[in-house]
């Protein structure tokens, strides 16, 4: 359990920081972080267009279907390197749904520390709430002026970062807490027989 716990502290406080720092970015130069990001996509998918082309060319007892679809996938990655902001608008969506389901994740640890007996579970509760209204808002907005929604897509995983450090920080302090108290608990059981 304790391993398991250490794991999940240590994922989300890698994505925390990760979404901080990315956020922080974000609002610092918004068309340049996206058009680098679009372009790394993009590069990403033409390797990928490659690989499929030789691993085609290279084994030649493949489907012809798998050189034709590695054809259409590097062209896509051409596409997006040459058009980055044509990819732009969709960004804003991509980090909306992941902001809404970090708020719905945060919202779950919220009513599990309240199960756990911590007493301010509800401060999570609100903090989850407002990660989903971020995210919710990140979608509404994708379409809107593109430096303005970047600047609020990066406050959001500012937002989001930060918040998830202390939901994942409380949630473990709670979980603790709450096995020393069973602990407690059970030697005092064991005392009385």
């Amino acid at each position: 359990m304790k391993e398991a716990i250490k794991q999940y502290k240590m994922e989300m406080v890698f994505v925390a920081l990760l979404c901080t720092v990315l956020g922080i970015v974000l609002v610092v130069w918004p068309k340049t972080t996206i058009d680098v990001l679009c372009k790394i996509l993009a590069v990403a998918i033409i390797i990928i267009g490659i690989v499929q082309i030789t691993s085609y060319l290279v084994k030649r007892d493949g489907y012809p279907v798998s050189a034709i679809l590695g054809v259409i996938v590097l062209l896509v990655g051409v596409w997006i390197f040459l058009q980055p902001h044509k990819l732009v608008s969709f960004v804003p969506i991509v980090i909306g749904v992941i902001l809404t389901v970090h708020g719905l994740k945060d919202l779950q640890i919220a009513l599990e520390t309240k199960r756990n007996g911590y007493d301010r579970w509800w401060i999570m509760g609100i903090i989850a709430a407002l990660s989903i209204i971020f995210g919710i808002v990140c979608i509404i907005n994708a379409f809107g002026m593109v430096a303005l929604t970047f600047r609020i897509i990066g406050i959001a995983l500012i937002y989001d970062g930060l918040t998830d450090l202390w939901i994942a920080l409380k949630a473990v302090f709670t979980l603790r807490a709450k096995e020393k108290e069973d602990a407690a608990l059970e030697c005092e059981y064991k005392e009385v027989e």
